[in-house]
């Protein structure tokens, strides 16, 4: 049975482009529980609660990795549910867990509070706000992805500077309290006005089209025009495997060389200033990273943009290692922003282009352990390794062996077929 939307008939143009939109609002909105976000906190952390680096590191990859256990459950009540009740749920709780880290006054309550804004925030909101713009788009859905992945440049910019802002005015309690408002007073409203679910319940079909205007050009057309695989038959497929390692590997160095930016930089020689102004670096070129991978994965095969992505990846960390000038500093932060734009387009676009989207939120909860688990790795490894080796590099030099196995393997691996589809 079609549902009637008076915000849909109200809207002159495709309402895609609406939940495109809001979609990214909600992606971007996730903010406070970004690591970029958190990492303006650490050091008052280490001070306030008479904590060690290493000791807050663990404390945030432990909350990181117990939140993406929980990630499955949220998945297969997006897919029950839909979007929209449960993006409205999620951001009324995230909004709570960000008050909620303004009242931490050990490391057990610190716990807490990072799991609970990484599980609603970097891990459920993330979810449901990409599910809900795939749901809307297939022939476009790189492109439309690589336009939404801004959020990451408008969460860089947004983010840090607001945060830092309210700390200096606030309090670094305070400033978690004005966040979660913030939270509330930008997503329940957006939620609650303009998140649709699927466009088959109002009578369209993803990318804009009526079904009379698609029964137009074949009769038999229905509005399920793609290959829809469940997770249990995703997962005995190699390309499941080869993406889901892929963007966890990203997930976790991304996440990890966020987490120190700014001790990373000291250690080579550059200034506090420096690594902040890398941010906005990072923010300009994620946008590149964005609109590029996006447009490509329209038109390429994806285990090939794959492994350009890497290799940006492996570029970084080499040049991370030897950078001693500014110059150079800032040409890391771009390589950074490339690759780290780019995976996040990939890891929105890729499940939905393999697997349909009729069991969209069961897959990306299930690979969304590895997305937001490795952030648990990521953060604590660096911080090992420079408290106990006195530098980051044998780690990095370690995690090399990561990205250049994946490009070994991504030429094995073929795209799954049940109708003959090829990619």
């Amino acid at each position: 049975m079609l549902k009637s939307s008076r915000v849909i008939n109200a809207v002159p143009i495709f309402y895609g482009w609406v939940i495109l939109v809001v979609g990214t609002l909600g992606t971007i909105m996730m903010g406070p529980s970004q690591t970029f976000t958190v990492a303006l906190f650490i050091t008052i952390f280490i001070r306030e609660l008479g904590l060690s680096r290493s000791t807050v590191s663990l404390i945030y990859g432990l909350a990181s990795f117990s939140a993406s256990m929980f990630l499955p459950i949220t998945g297969r009540w997006v897919d029950y549910y839909g979007p929209r009740r449960m993006a409205l749920g999620v951001s009324a709780c995230l909004g709570m867990a960000c008050l909620g880290m303004g009242q931490v006054n050990g490391a057990m309550t610190l716990f807490i509070g990072m799991f609970a804004i990484r599980f609603l925030g970097f891990g459920s909101l993330q979810l449901i706000s990409n599910n809900v713009i795939a749901q809307w788009f297939i022939r476009k859905r790189g492109i439309v992805m690589g336009i939404s992945g801004q959020s990451l440049a408008f969460g860089l910019v947004i983010f840090p500077a607001l945060t830092q802002y309210l700390i200096s005015q606030l309090g670094w309690r305070g400033a978690w309290g004005v966040l979660g408002v913030f939270v509330w007073l930008i997503m329940l409203p957006v939620v609650w006005l303009f998140f649709r679910d699927k466009p088959e319940q109002y009578g369209l079909v993803p990318d804009g089209e009526t079904l009379e205007s698609l029964q137009r050009r074949d009769p038999t057309a229905q509005f399920t025009i793609e290959e829809n695989w469940t997770l249990a038959e995703a997962r005995r497929t190699g390309v499941f495997w080869l993406f889901a390692i892929a963007v966890s590997n990203m997930t976790m160095i991304t996440a990890g060389l966020m987490f120190h930016q700014l001790s990373l930089f000291e250690v080579r020689g550059l200034s506090e200033q420096s690594a902040i102004t890398a941010f906005q670096v990072i923010a300009f070129f994620s946008i590149i990273g964005n609109l590029g991978v996006g447009r490509l994965l329209d038109k390429l095969s994806a285990r090939f943009v794959l492994t350009l992505v890497l290799g940006v990846q492996i570029a970084d960390i080499l040049l991370l290692q030897v950078m001693s000038t500014p110059l150079q500093g800032m040409l890391y932060a771009a390589l950074m922003g490339l690759m780290s734009g780019s995976y996040r387009v990939i890891d929105a676009t890729v499940w939905a282009k393999y697997f349909g989207r009729q069991h969209l939120g069961s897959i990306r909860g299930a690979t969304m352990i590895g997305v937001v688990g490795s952030t648990a790795f990521g953060p604590y490894l660096l911080g090992f390794s420079y408290d106990y080796f006195g530098s980051y590099n044998p780690l990095l030099n370690t995690l090399l062996l990561i990205p250049l196995t994946i490009c070994a393997l991504a030429g094995f691996v073929k795209r799954p077929q049940k109708l003959g589809i090829r990619n």
